[in-house]
């Protein structure tokens, strides 16, 4: 049962790609549920909001470490047209994997497509909200909380991180259809009269 989930996962040709995304989905689940807990105020006191508020930035730039390397491993194994080929104005693969879904199929991974497009805009919106965290972290070190630059890079990463939960959500439940629906289909072929 176990083997036969596992092989359903996504990834399963790259075992480091896996787990590098699991990696990044517990840390941005992390940062999700912590985020509503930290205090800039708390950082040189040691309470439970000076605890999370560190917990929270550390590990946002362990998400800017995974997220260059993820992004890294992708341009070096595909290259930038498989994951951006929207940002050279090539729609092709996202039209034909809308054609795919009108015929209530679910398209396979490849250049240009819708996953190749979603995987490449969410690793952009994670190092942009994880590096726009950490230039809030180094001016609140060099010129204070109160600086206008320091709240305003803070508002614009608050802002950001809109995107990057949404994403987080939608794709983990795009991921989580595809991976039932893949088990089903699995299955369905193993039951005799199935």
């Amino acid at each position: 049962m176990a083997a036969n989930f596992r092989n359903v996962l996504p990834h399963q040709d790259t075992p480091f790609l896996r787990v590098l995304h699991i990696i990044v989905a517990v840390l941005v689940l992390a940062q999700i549920i912590n985020s509503n807990l930290t205090e800039c105020e708390a950082l040189g006191q040691f309470t439970l909001a000076g605890v999370v508020t560190w917990l929270h930035i550390i590990s946002g730039f362990g998400l800017l470490f995974c997220g260059f390397l993820m992004l890294t491993w992708m341009l070096s194994k595909r290259g930038f047209r498989y994951f951006f080929s929207w940002a050279l104005m090539d729609f092709r693969g996202v039209a034909d994997d809308f054609r795919t879904l009108r015929q209530l199929s679910l398209p396979e991974t490849h250049s240009g497509g819708m996953a190749a497009t979603v995987q490449g805009l969410g690793v952009v919106s994670l190092l942009g909200v994880a590096a726009c965290g950490g230039l809030w972290f180094l001016l609140n070190t060099m010129y204070g909380a109160e600086t206008s630059l320091t709240r305003q890079v803070l508002h614009l990463h608050k802002f950001l991180t809109i995107f990057i939960e949404t994403y987080f959500w939608a794709h983990g439940a795009m991921g989580l259809l595809h991976i039932g629906l893949k088990y089903h289909a699995e299955h369905r072929h193993q039951i005799p009269g199935g």
